[in-house]
């Protein structure tokens, strides 16, 4: 299992636990009265959990094209003079501000 897979799995199995019911837990909040803020936490904290970016990813840096995003890797290949060819019409239809009259 790569890091990026173990922490994907650590970050599943705590989502697990918190959104897994505690009858203890939420008996003691109904007794002292703080059930619905004891609830309205773990949300947030469900949602601040799901929102954690995993450290183990890679940023990938892209090209933007007519045709839409591209991996710099994939475009410095061998298909990349293929896809930049093919990519665009025309600088006048593709890039009408960088066009010049002609």
């Amino acid at each position: 299992m790569t890091e990026q897979e173990k922490w994907d799995c650590g970050r599943t199995l705590l989502l697990e636990s918190l959104l897994k019911p505690d009858t203890k837990l939420r008996g003691c909040a109904f007794n002292q009265g703080c059930k619905d803020e004891l609830l309205f936490i773990r949300d947030q904290v469900v949602e601040i959990v799901r929102a954690l970016p995993n450290p183990h990813t890679r940023e990938v840096s892209t090209t933007m094209t007519p045709k839409g995003e591209i991996s710099n890797t994939l475009l410095s290949g061998a298909l990349g003079d293929w896809f930049m060819a093919n990519s665009y019409k025309s600088v006048a239809e593709d890039n009408p501000e960088n066009a010049q009259d002609v």
